[in-house]
């Protein structure tokens, strides 16, 4: 394979790891410290492909793009730009100084190769075409919707309209999609507009998972379940459209609240969970994604149970999703963290005594940033037990979790029938709502 690649990074860990991904995948690859050393080195060098960090000593990644978009011989290199944070005008940025595309740390090598292939692709064909092609691709263009052309770019929706949605305003962003607030179009009500990022799409795998799961929440109608209503394309743009929470997340209890959820709440949404859980097990599924970002709480103080993303029939072994964590890191089940794939309701109950561990004391089960060390706590360290970091919490209450994130699922709840009745058997606590006894 002949072509080039250039890879910029002040990380010597990340340029190390790049290179020998890249080199492994049988790319001609050499490195720069710096974004005045990558322009230095791509006029010499000349690449097929510039991949740069937006960080950088001397010329910052926005810097040195400007810089190669400026220069006659460097112009027509394909260019992606990695951030750490992903935000929205690091890559609003990015697109404007001529980059291409854009990574966000931390990334999997099936990603960076997907990225890579697509870009050099569209550069070999864009070279090769003629006239009369490139023209009628322009024409094709102006009739694509502008929203969706921006999207393609840069994966944020910067206009008003998409697919006969009014978007009000952006409600989040996770790694694979985003989600507004928008208006319907028939019955004129709002609702969740989850827009798949482009980024996403193009992994190998990723939309039949997607389209799976989706098949399976459409069906899922719950008082403590966020409702899907239906998936749609819109000029090669995946979108889901889902029911509007207004409320919040629980994780905002972690950064907003003293990072610690109280315990008549906690209870509540507890049980609301618990619920929730009941009517996924009484149909054979499994969430396998539980954790406060993915529990939404109304404004009337209902708690419900989102994004069935990794969600699956508790028999279908076959569906897996290799080269991705099935699960998050501080909530992930033991058997799921070991790769199981022999797993039942007990794996989303620890991982619901996992979120309110962390709710009601403030720290996880395993404190960390290094996710991998963090995944394999879950098999084989012991942890606190939470009533020594919150002695303010009853002590049965405090039982239950730790009997809930048991390492060995023989001795947490068995049912979430099971887990019910011992929530309804705690205590009262004062101002308690929503259980009996308070």
């Amino acid at each position: 394979m002949s072509e080039r690649i250039l890879i910029a990074d002040d990380s010597r860990e990340l340029r190390t790891v790049l290179s020998a991904q890249l080199r492994k995948l049988g790319f001609d690859v050499q490195v720069a410290t710096d974004g005045q050393d990558a322009l230095d080195r791509a006029r010499t060098f000349k690449p097929t492909l510039v991949i740069m960090d937006i960080m950088m000593p001397k010329l910052s990644g926005l810097q040195a793009t400007k810089r190669m978009r400026d220069d006659k011989t460097l112009s027509g290199v394909p260019i992606i730009l990695m951030s750490q944070l992903g935000e929205e005008q690091d890559v609003v940025e990015g697109i404007e100084a001529g980059a291409d595309e854009y990574l966000v740390k931390p990334f999997r090598q099936a990603e960076l190769a997907a990225r890579v292939r697509i870009l050099l692709r569209k550069s070999s064909g864009s070279a090769k075409r003629s006239l009369d092609e490139t023209t009628a691709q322009g024409l094709e263009s102006v009739e694509e919707n502008d929203a969706v052309r921006r999207f393609k770019e840069t994966g944020q929706i910067v206009s008003k309209d998409f697919a006969g949605f009014t978007i009000i305003d952006k409600l989040g962003q996770g790694g694979t999609a985003t989600v507004y607030r928008a208006m319907e179009p028939v019955n004129l009500k709002p609702v969740a507009l989850k827009i798949i990022s482009p980024f996403a799409a193009v992994k190998e795998g990723f939309l039949k998972r997607l389209r799976r799961s989706n098949e399976i929440a459409v069906k899922l109608v719950h008082p403590h379940i966020v409702r899907t209503y239906t998936m749609g394309e819109y000029q090669d743009v995946h979108f889901m459209v889902q029911e509007l929470v207004e409320g919040t997340a629980l994780d905002s209890y972690l950064h907003e609240e003293g990072g610690r959820l109280p315990e008549a709440k906690a209870r509540r949404y507890m049980l609301h969970m618990a619920e929730a859980l009941q009517y996924l097990e009484s149909r054979g599924l499994i969430h396998r994604d539980i954790k406060p970002g993915n529990i939404y709480v109304s404004h009337d103080d209902v708690a419900k149970l989102g994004d069935f993303g990794l969600s699956r029939l508790r028999d279908d072994l076959g569906q897996t999703a290799e080269g991705y964590l099935l699960g998050t890191p501080h909530y992930i089940s033991p058997e799921q963290a070991n790769g199981d794939k022999d797993i039942d309701t007990r794996s989303d109950l620890y991982s619901l005594g996992a979120c309110f561990y962390h709710l009601l004391c403030g720290q996880p089960l395993f404190p960390g940033d290094n996710l991998q060390q963090v995944v394999l706590s879950h098999l084989t360290k012991e942890r606190p037990r939470l009533a020594e970091l919150a002695p303010d919490v009853t002590p049965a209450l405090c039982e239950l979790i730790d009997k809930l994130v048991s390492r060995q699922k023989d001795r947490r709840c068995q049912t979430t029938d099971a887990l019910i009745e011992e929530i309804g058997k705690l205590p009262p606590v004062r101002n308690l709502k929503g259980l009996k006894g308070a």
